[in-house]
């Protein structure tokens, strides 16, 4: 026969027992074996349409966009002794959808397909159709460009676009002085109540074959919602082509 006092020793050693469990076994539980879904646990749960994407999540799912982005054309412009500006014109196959940074790299080469240098960086992909990226003052010293070459160097990471997108317009454009010294003026319009600030603008000039053969960028530090910002492009030397076309696009901040 147990005494009274075992007997009470074993109720206490059971009280603090199950108080243990309780505040340690409960919490244990839901940490290591009934945790909620996550759009980041390695696992295809909750509504998403593959593991970690699709539904509820940010990432998109490979089967649901195009998987890179589309370069239509890469240009070097000349803008003096030496110096070109790179672009490449790029389309957005995925317009619901942006990516995350991605590496880039272009190479810059001669007439004689002699490789005169590269210039690398990183590119945000916007919610948008079309949208160019510049590197600018590319030094290729005494060698004349022919060519560019422009690739990603890894794979896009897709995420959905789910907020409001910037809405601008560009408007009162004027080409001034095109054959001296070439300076186009205009102003960025934004059309919501939101502030925007350093908004990448580029100009593209088009001759009467519809081909590109010049090109700048300005930036626009602070653009407040329902307003207008200037806009300035110039180049040091004039056009010896007629322009046709001159397209301004603004890069949406994202």
């Amino acid at each position: 026969m147990f005494s009274w006092a075992h007997r009470r020793q074993l109720m206490y050693g059971s009280i603090v027992f199950t108080f243990l469990a309780i505040v340690i076994g409960v919490p244990t539980y839901f940490i290591f074996f009934n945790n909620a879904p996550t759009c980041f646990d390695g696992k295809m749960n909750a509504n998403e349409t593959g593991v970690d994407c699709g539904g509820s999540c940010e990432r998109a799912c490979a089967r649901d966009v195009l998987p890179e982005p589309i370069v239509s054309w890469v240009r070097p412009f000349s803008v003096a002794r030496g110096l070109n500006n790179l672009v490449a014109y790029v389309q957005n196959p995925n317009v619901n959808y942006t990516a995350e940074p991605i590496p880039y790299i272009f190479l810059v080469y001669d007439d004689e397909n002699v490789l005169l240098g590269t210039r690398e960086g990183y590119a945000r992909v916007p919610p948008t159709k079309t949208f160019p990226i510049f590197e600018p003052a590319f030094d290729a010293g005494t060698r004349e460009p022919s060519k560019a070459v422009f690739e990603f160097t890894a794979p896009a990471v897709w995420n959905k676009f789910e907020t409001e997108k910037p809405e601008f317009d560009v408007i009162d454009e004027r080409v001034l002085n095109a054959t001296s010294s070439p300076t186009i003026k205009a102003s960025l319009l934004n059309k919501t109540i939101n502030k925007y600030t350093n908004v990448e603008v580029v100009a593209i000039i088009y001759n009467k074959e519809g081909n590109a053969f010049a090109a700048s960028k300005t930036v626009v530090d602070i653009i407040r919602g329902n307003s207008e910002a200037p806009l300035v492009f110039t180049w040091p030397k004039g056009f010896t082509e007629e322009i046709s076309k001159v397209e301004i696009i603004p890069k949406l901040p994202i």
